[in-house]
């Protein structure tokens, strides 16, 4: 009840409001996204099978807030988007459950990032706002269908994730209130996250 139905259209609208934003403002656009939703390498599930993906992730992660903090020129962007193509390459989607959660947000790093680098490609931002746009809903869904079994509520990120793009291409934003929005999303979506999988969903052993 009164929950917002998203859709392509939400994500024409934006990428329009996006057009009228300086170079810089769109990307900080892209920098929020890579705060919301590759935040979540701290769960211990990363390890031992996924080192390289839980680094290059918090990597992603950091250089989102930099750019946010106008500090973005500490992060060599290339270097990251490189570091990323070369996981990806060693990654199996196919693998374990986590490791295909894993894989699915390096890839949507890597599509945002390319967005980043040529923030004038509105048709990136475009992909990059659909990217997001599924795996808030794709968690969302897997959320209602498992609970109450699972050890967590379901959480609307879809409904958030609209309401922070809608803001997110508004002129003259407050991008220190816009990180903290955007990282308490991700604290949520990594909370979410950490209760959904099982450590032998990772190939990690239980404790005897």
């Amino acid at each position: 009840m009164g929950k917002r139905v998203v859709g392509v259209g939400d994500i024409e609208e934006a990428v329009e409001r996006a057009m009228r934003l300086e170079e810089d403002g769109r990307v900080k656009v892209g920098a929020l996204l890579l705060v919301r939703y590759c935040g979540f390498h701290q769960d211990h599930r990363f390890s031992p099978w996924f080192e390289s993906e839980r680094v290059v992730l918090a990597r992603v992660t950091q250089a989102g807030a930099e750019l946010l903090r106008g500090s973005g020129a500490a992060t060599n962007l290339s270097e990251l988007r490189i570091a990323i193509r070369e996981v990806l390459e060693e990654n199996d989607p196919d693998g374990p459950p986590f490791g295909a959660e894993v894989s699915d947000h390096l890839v949507f790093a890597d599509e945002v990032l390319d967005f980043i680098g040529s923030p004038d490609d509105l048709d990136l931002l475009s992909c990059a706002f659909e990217r997001a746009e599924e795996l808030a809903e794709g968690h969302e869904e897997t959320g209602r269908d498992d609970w109450p079994m699972g050890d967590w509520e379901p959480v609307e990120f879809a409904r958030l994730e609209a309401e922070a793009r809608d803001l997110d291409v508004q002129g003259g934003l407050d991008y220190s209130a816009a990180l903290l929005r955007s990282e308490e999303f991700s604290r949520l979506y990594a909370n979410f996250i950490a209760g959904y999988y099982r450590d032998d969903d990772a190939g990690v052993a239980p404790d005897l």
